[in-house]
């Protein structure tokens, strides 16, 4: 094959490398918009439950008390850590940061108080 038509497909292929790359980051870039109230159903509301009330001690969103804060920073470090010696398991393996951080919104407006806070 001659060097000219070596550099054509040498050429060729690093352009076709270049664009899977892209299309690649590009789809990254647009995360699907997640559906927390889903989630929620699926992954908390069997401790949680359906209104976030659990009457069971610090599993309640809906009482105004948040024990490890009620930042979404915070809850979002509860759901991906959870909490070591409580029934509140890690999700960091089972969601992504978009879930989380989608969760962590969600769980907040059990709490009337949190919503009438400026955020």
């Amino acid at each position: 094959m001659p060097d000219s038509a070596r550099s054509v497909r040498a050429f060729a292929l690093a352009l076709l490398a270049l664009l899977a790359a892209a299309a690649s980051l590009s789809a990254q870039a647009k995360p699907a918009k997640v559906d927390a109230a889903v989630l929620y159903k699926v992954r908390c509301q069997m401790c949680h439950l359906a209104g976030g009330d659990s009457k069971v001690k610090n599993m309640s969103f809906a009482d105004g008390l948040w024990v490890h804060g009620s930042g979404v920073e915070q809850v979002s470090a509860v759901i991906r850590d959870g909490v070591k010696g409580t029934a509140m398991l890690p999700f960091r393996t089972k969601l992504n940061d978009a879930e989380v951080e989608a969760l962590a919104h969600f769980v907040r407006a059990f709490d009337k108080k949190l919503q009438a806070a400026p955020q």
